[in-house]
């Protein structure tokens, strides 16, 4: 998000009686954050960039504000936000929930890399307060379960948010897109390229935009294949290839 959207979601939140518990940036621009609020209100006029807010506890008694009758929030609702919307919301009580913030540059690409189509036209629909079991199961079971602060767990966290934006782009964008089978994996040679580089860059931070752009893939489409070539997620393969370098320093430590 292009240095915190000065009439974003997020710095109108910040600038509110919300408190900021967790918050992560990744290096191509998605974020996630999550918050606490209780008694106050909020304004958000056309903000730069999307924002999905999903209620992880309380919020019966968080409204939105509209004309022919408010509309109250509850657990696990969900709240889709597009750019250049406006909206006003009141909160009479304790409730905390997380956002995912989205540029329309990411559904765009999205658009073109996984499904090969025209991305321009590509628009997010406004949703308040509805129900979504595929939304709930990846929040709170994969992407609530990570830390934000490892950079091991980076690498699950922009997988997991890949899959939040496909779902976005399957289920709530105006323009329909099916999604194309997968294909195979990575070629012998870009498995020893990955493979290689990720070995010689253990002890740094490792995204995933990084690994895919060794072999000139889209992150969607790098993290498919490299699980069809090497049977787990990149995330996984990292976190396992750190253990085994960790094994033999800990055999010598613990030896007589």
């Amino acid at each position: 998000m292009q240095e915190r959207d000065k009439q974003g979601v997020y710095t109108v939140l910040k600038n509110n009686t919300a408190q900021l518990n967790n918050e992560v940036w990744l290096d191509n621009g998605l974020g996630a954050a999550v918050w606490t609020n209780s008694h106050g209100s909020a304004s958000y006029e056309k903000p730069g960039h999307h924002t999905l807010s999903f209620y992880l506890s309380g919020g019966q008694n968080t409204k939105r504000c509209i004309s022919g009758g408010d509309m109250y929030g509850g657990e696990n609702k969900l709240c889709l936000m597009p750019q250049d919307h406006r909206s006003s919301w009141a909160f009479a009580d304790p409730f905390s929930f997380f956002h995912f913030y989205f540029e329309q540059k990411h559904l765009q690409d999205f658009a073109e890399q996984v499904f090969d189509k025209e991305g321009r036209h590509i628009e997010l629909k406004e949703c308040t307060f509805v129900d979504d079991p595929f939304v709930i199961q990846l929040i709170r079971q994969t992407m609530m379960q990570l830390d934000w602060r490892s950079d091991t767990d980076k690498l699950m966290m922009s997988h997991a948010q890949q899959m939040l934006l496909l779902h976005l782009v399957r289920r709530y964008c105006q323009q329909p897109l099916f999604f194309p089978p997968v294909k195979g994996g990575l070629s012998p040679q870009n498995q020893r390229r990955v493979a290689d580089y990720i070995e010689a860059h253990l002890p740094q931070t490792l995204s995933l935009g990084e690994l895919a752009n060794l072999v000139q893939l889209s992150e969607f489409h790098f993290a498919r294949m490299f699980k069809a070539s090497f049977d787990c997620t990149p995330h996984q393969y990292v976190l396992a290839r750190r253990i085994a370098k960790q094994k033999p320093c800990l055999k010598k430590i613990s030896s007589p």
